[in-house]
Parts: C-alpha cells; sequence; structure tokens
C-alpha cells in the first residue's frame, strides 16, 4: 500500500510539475513565418486533356488565434494569412515566367496537445479544420495579349504540425511550430481548376495567457 501511495505522488508530482510553467485559462497568440507552397497542376476548359504545373516562391504566412488552456489541451479558433507569388509554369513542353500571386485567408478550428516533462520546454502536436478563401491576384506571363488573370474560391482546409513552447514564465510563451497546410481543389468562375494549396510552414510565435 505504501508503495502503491509513494508512486502515485510521484506520478502526481510529475504532472503538476509539468503544467505550472504555464497556467490555464483563457490566451491569445501571434505568429510570423515562412510558407513553402507545394507545386500545382492547373487546367483550363479549352484543352481538357492538358494541365499546366504552376510552381510557387516561397511566402509569408502570419497566425492570430484567441483559444482557452485546459491542463493539457488547447483549443482555439484561428486566423491565418498566407502570401506566395507565382514562379514559372510547365505547360505542353514549355516553360513559361509568370507574375502575379496566390493569397489564403484561413479561419480554422485547433486543438493542441502538450507533452506533460519537467523542463520549460514543452513539446506539442496539433491539428485543425476549417476553410480557407484563395485568391489568384494578377496571374500573367510576360507580353502576353491577355489581361491578367484574377478569381477566387472558398474551400474546405486543414493543418496538422508539431513544435515546442518555451515558458519565460507562467503567463507568457514563446513557440516554434512546424505546420503542414492542405486545402480542397480550387474551382473558378471559367471552370478552370487548381489544385488547392499544399504548403510547409514554419513559425515563431509567442502566446499570453490571461
Amino acid at each position: 500500500m505504501k508503495k502503491v501511495l509513494c508512486t502515485s505522488l510521484v506520478a502526481a508530482s510529475f504532472i503538476f510539475t509539468a503544467t505550472a510553467y504555464s497556467a490555464d485559462g483563457v490566451y491569445v497568440s501571434a505568429d510570423v513565418g515562412m510558407a513553402i507552397l507545394g507545386d500545382a497542376d492547373a487546367t483550363d476548359p479549352a484543352f481538357p486533356r492538358l494541365s499546366a504545373s504552376m510552381e510557387f516562391d516561397t511566402g509569408a504566412a502570419v497566425l492570430a488565434a484567441v483559444g482557452y488552456k485546459m491542463q493539457n489541451f488547447r483549443f482555439e479558433g484561428e486566423i491565418g494569412y498566407q502570401k506566395n507569388d507565382f514562379d514559372q509554369q510547365q505547360f505542353a513542353g514549355y516553360t513559361d515566367d509568370l507574375s502575379g500571386d496566390q493569397t489564403s485567408l484561413t479561419f480554422l478550428a485547433n486543438v493542441y496537445y502538450d507533452i506533460p516533462n519537467t523542463t520549460k520546454f514543452t513539446p506539442f502536436i496539433t491539428a485543425g479544420i476549417g476553410f480557407a478563401q484563395v485568391d489568384i491576384n494578377d496571374l500573367s506571363t510576360p507580353n502576353s495579349s491577355q489581361p491578367p488573370y484574377n478569381d477566387d474560391d472558398t474551400v474546405l482546409a486543414g493543418q496538422v504540425g508539431a513544435g515546442v513552447s518555451y515558458a519565460v514564465n507562467e503567463m507568457f510563451d514563446i513557440e516554434l511550430k512546424y505546420r503542414y497546410f492542405m486545402a480542397d481543389e480550387l474551382e473558378f468562375s471559367d471552370n478552370s481548376t487548381l489544385d488547392g494549396p499544399s504548403s510547409h510552414n514554419i513559425y515563431l510565435g509567442m502566446r499570453y495567457t490571461f
């Protein structure tokens, strides 16, 4: 009996020590980072059997969230913005430079699990689901006689990721995280399509608990 009680006290001490660095309660967070957007295939109704492979430059992304921390779990609503410039496209054996950009405005409901440990560094995993408004802005090729292309679509989106936070004190945390963001295929008003955004994002941010 004494052995069981001792073991229980040690386990409880471990749990409370691991969670003492970050307080429970309502928090706000903000993150900034880089977004590595994957290639995307585009189709044009004028060429139904052909697709163009669109490439993007590395872009920037920002996040802001309001959430609630309860022991090792965090639940939040998040708004995000990401911008990537078009680089080039490959179509029918030809490569053309592109100008213009693709932006994503996202609204996600996320859940985090903070992995207990006895240090101020807390690893975590995360997943979320919501939707994204994706805009194509001023897409064109050099010397094209066509006006720049502009359109948008709103689609289902989600994310999975992992990272680590550092508790500066009980209320304030700094965090570094990786996130894989993905969204459904985009369908535009002229019946053309583009693979939904699929990007690897790295963020540095902060979290303040009230």
